[in-house]
C-alpha cells in the first residue's frame, strides 16, 4: 500500500488515526509530522512494525 499523502511515493507503514477526518495509512516519514497533531494516534500497519520507531 502506498503513502496517501500527495507527492509521496513511499509504501504506507502507519495508520494514522484522526478524529475530525478519514483515517489515513502514511509512511513512516509523514507519521511522525502528521502524528504530532493534538488527537491523531497513529498505529502500526500489520506486519510494519519494525518501520515504525
Amino acid at each position: 500500500m502506498q503513502c496517501s499523502e500527495p507527492d509521496c511515493d513511499r509504501e504506507a507503514a502507519v495508520e494514522l488515526d484522526i478524529p475530525w477526518d478519514e483515517n489515513r495509512a502514511v509512511c513512516p516519514a509523514h507519521a511522525r509530522v502528521l502524528g504530532r497533531q493534538d488527537g491523531v494516534v497513529a498505529l502500526p500497519l500489520d506486519g510494519k512494525e519494525d518501520e515504525w520507531p
